[in-house]
């Protein structure tokens, strides 16, 4: 019998969607008039009691070199490209891609073919999909911004077999992103080279590129250079619409490149901890540091975000050290043996140096204060426990923490308190700098709303002063005025012990009218002092907000 058979992997197994024939192997895509000619001469497949019967394979036979049958899916979607470790890689798409590309060639380049997407052609490659951040981070005003120039309209290129160009370049990065979600960055570099050979101002296949450069750095092959200059080349040929997405994605995958490099050279650490082996990690941070300054040049890396991020990420490393020790300690006095206390000793010695050493990595309060925990229950830790032996029929302690040693962990329990108040400190001060540099440079992109605020903030002030005139040239509050210096004048002689009897019974009458007065002249007032009051008092809550706004955290 006839059946349709993919060009690209030799497969037959197609979904007709939207006018469009569509491999469920490799995804590739064909029109109606192509698939007419893509008709071979299929064996039929063996059947026994009905048709629809699946052959049992017998129980020595392999399919281990056969190429899975994909279930019917929709349209093929570009995955985001990521630079950690996803949540499950899945060896079978590895395995998938490897047999797809294994019947893959490269296309050659013919003319230019005047055909339209949607006449005969398939759709254009998807871009990858970014997740665009909350708040994107601000660049620092020192850093130089790469140049955004949008991509250049290619005609599309037509291969032999065909498949568009456009439709080859999705698959190849497809198979890409399968490879580098497999942790195989060997092959996800070579599909994202082939995608760059069909266009090299394919954005997405640089990002790839850089990204599998730095996953493959090695102290003998570093290639952090050669990772910013793939990532600059994506951003230059980034469109005006992508730009700040892209943009975003590379400085998240400078900070984790660089971060999971130091994290490699920490694993000696983490096999025997050791303040030798943990210089090497020192080491390695301090050859990073001038990559990440060009990087910060070129892109407007947060150099405060990585320097938390490395401090947070060492230190878990250093966290699971220090546990692994206690665990092997144990709780019993019957395993605490004084070889195990030294052990145990050493250990969290080399632990808290390297915490003390992280302290003036970190940033962040978060970080520093959990690093300060570790560093204080350690050396408490030391001090509590102690070796023991066995005497007799008996297990009595024996090597612990003299008095002398008890008062120098103490000591550097206090210093590091001090360095943690230091450190507080210098990020409350820069939080502040920062904080006024987002502020300013806030307003100069938003020059019109700040003259409205204070162009009205101007003239509520001046209705305010006018309004307070206006009470004060009223001729009634004169005269409440007056009335109450007079009440106090009578209050006074009421009250003097010199006068008589008489005298001062005078004057309560008198001082009981004027308090009449008052009460009457105040009522009278009421109806045109209240509604310029609740104005006075509008206007100065109309100005607290102006003033807030003005100098609110942006």
């Amino acid at each position: 019998m006839k059946k349709i058979v993919c060009d690209l992997c030799g497969e037959s197994d197609f979904v007709k969607l939207a006018g469009m024939f569509e491999c469920q192997v490799c995804g590739a895509k064909y029109t109606i008039e192509e698939a007419r000619g893509m008709f071979v001469e299929v064996p039929d497949e063996p059947s026994s009691k009905s048709e629809t019967q699946v052959r049992k394979a017998p129980a020595n036979e392999s399919y281990e070199d056969e190429t899975p049958v994909m279930q019917p899916k929709g349209p093929t979607i570009v995955r985001k490209v990521v630079v950690g470790k996803p949540a499950s890689a899945s060896t079978n798409d590895s395995k998938t891609a490897k047999s797809i590309i294994s019947q893959v060639k490269k296309p050659p380049v013919t003319e230019p073919s005047s055909a339209k997407p949607g006449h005969g052609q398939p759709a254009p490659v998807k871009k990858v999909v970014v997740m665009k951040p909350t708040s994107t981070p601000q660049k620092p005003a020192a850093a130089v911004m790469p140049k955004k120039t949008a991509p250049a309209v290619k005609p599309e290129v037509v291969n032999t077999v065909g498949v568009g160009t456009a439709q080859m370049i999705e698959n190849l990065f497809i198979l890409s992103q399968n490879a580098y979600d497999s942790e195989n960055y060997v092959d996800a570099e070579n599909y994202a080279n082939r995608v760059i050979e069909l266009d090299a101002t394919n954005s997405d296949a640089w990002i790839m590129k850089g990204n599998c450069a730095g996953k493959q750095t090695t102290p003998s092959n570093f290639r952090f250079k050669e990772c910013i200059n793939c990532w600059n080349t994506a951003l230059q040929n980034a469109g005006e619409a992508d730009f700040e997405d892209y943009q975003f994605t590379v400085r998240q995958n400078v900070i984790d490149s660089m971060v999971a490099y130091v994290l490699r050279s920490s694993m000696e650490f983490k096999r025997q901890p050791t303040d030798e082996n943990f210089a090497k990690v020192k080491e390695t941070i301090d050859i990073v540091d001038p990559i990440l300054r060009l990087a910060n040049q070129t892109f407007g890396v947060d150099m405060v975000a990585y320097e938390d991020k490395l401090a947070s990420n060492v230190s878990a490393v250093v966290t699971a050290v220090s546990k692994a020790g206690i665990q092997a300690f144990g709780k019993k006095a019957e395993t605490q043996t004084d070889p195990a206390y030294a052990k145990f000793v050493a250990t969290q010695d080399a632990c808290i140096n390297a915490w003390d050493y992280l302290m003036d990595v970190a940033k962040k309060h978060g970080t520093v204060t959990a690093i300060l925990s570790n560093i204080v229950k350690m050396h408490e830790a030391i001090i509590r426990n102690c070796g023991h032996k066995v005497s007799g029929t008996k297990i009595k302690e024996s090597v612990k923490c003299s008095m002398s040693e008890q008062n120098i962990r103490l000591e550097r329990i206090t210093a590091a308190k001090r360095k943690l108040d230091d450190k507080f400190v210098d990020i409350r001060k820069r939080d502040r700098v920062d904080q006024k540099l987002k502020n300013e440079k806030y307003w100069e992109t938003h020059q019109e709303e700040k003259a409205k605020l204070l162009e009205e903030r101007q003239r509520l002030d001046h209705e305010i002063f006018e309004l307070e005139n206006s009470k004060l040239k009223m001729a009634e509050l004169n005269e409440l005025k007056g009335l109450e210096a007079e009440a106090i004048r009578l209050q006074v002689l009421k009250d003097n012990p010199t006068l008589s009897n008489k005298e001062r019974a005078k004057h309560m009458d008198d001082l009981t009218k004027v308090r009449k007065q008052i009460v009457t002249k105040k009522r009278e007032l009421a109806s045109r002092l209240n509604p310029i009051e609740d104005k006075i008092e509008k206007f100065k809550t109309r100005l607290f907000n102006i003033d807030k706004e003005l100098n609110m955290n942006r």
